[in-house]
């Protein structure tokens, strides 16, 4: 039979071994929970550390130069018209007004064809002497009148409008002319006057003025639908430049030019 005092000293030696036990595990859950934030407190400051670095920054240079592009390359900027303010358009009239060629020449060709050989001929020797004093005094021809007014294709030597120098024919200055006058009207001529004036269709503006023997543009004359239209026409005859004169016999003479303008108004 055992002794009751062992027995109670087992008991407590078992007791005391259970209490060491909860101890330790309290104790691991403690140290378990303080090592977690130790290593979550070193994480962040590796991280803020890594934030905190400063990296050497290496640059590339290449071994070659970008040049500038010249200033001939520059784009012009381009207008964008929107639809809509291109359906609220009820008339426009074309800016560049058509100017006809008053030198242009319609060839009938019913016209005969002259044949050259009729005009050739055999001469016949005179056997008769001829005395020279019988002739009489041979009279030079009058000079011209110096106020005698030319046409463009009656005179020797056709007015030259400024820039029209290096033409050496009337024919090529006559249209050098032409397309000087032509482009004149087209930057300097009213386009809204018709449609302000309310009228349609094909307008035409007879201009006929003269180039005196200074090359100046007198003795202008129109003809149009309107008055207005006239007096635009004169506005733009006093911009037409000072020219060389035309020539008869080497001397400066008037000469007289039509110019008919004809322009469109669209409805």
């Amino acid at each position: 039979m055992r002794n009751p005092k062992e027995t109670h000293n087992i008991a407590d030696q078992s007791n005391d071994k259970v209490r060491k036990s909860q101890k330790h595990d309290a104790n691991l859950q403690k140290n378990s929970a303080l090592y977690f934030q130790v290593g979550l407190i070193l994480c962040l400051l590796a991280t803020y550390g890594l934030f905190e670095l400063k990296f050497e920054k290496s640059t590339y240079n290449p071994d070659y130069v970008l040049s500038a592009l010249p200033n001939d390359t520059m784009v012009d900027a381009v207008n964008i018209i929107p639809e809509e303010s291109i359906a609220t358009k009820k008339k426009d009239i074309i800016s560049e007004p058509i100017v006809e060629d008053p030198n242009l020449k319609i060839v009938d060709n019913a016209t005969p064809i002259i044949d050259e050989n009729e005009f050739l001929y055999e001469s016949q020797p005179n056997s008769d002497p001829v005395d020279p004093n019988s002739l009489g005094k041979i009279e030079k021809p009058n000079d011209i009148n110096s106020d005698e007014l030319f046409d463009m294709h009656d005179v020797e030597i056709v007015p030259i409008y400024p820039g029209c120098e290096k033409m050496m024919t009337n024919e090529t200055r006559v249209k050098c002319m032409s397309e000087k006058l032509t482009r004149l009207i087209q930057n300097k001529f009213d386009t809204g006057l018709a449609l302000e004036l309310g009228l349609t269709g094909t307008q035409r503006i007879n201009v006929q003025f003269k180039i005196d023997k200074q090359g100046r543009i007198t003795d202008v004359l129109t003809r149009a639908p309107h008055p207005e239209l006239e007096k635009e026409a004169k506005r733009l005859t006093a911009k037409i430049p000072t020219m060389e004169p035309g020539l008869q016999r080497h001397k400066p003479v008037s000469v007289l030019y039509n110019l008919p303008i004809v322009f469109r108004v669209q409805n």
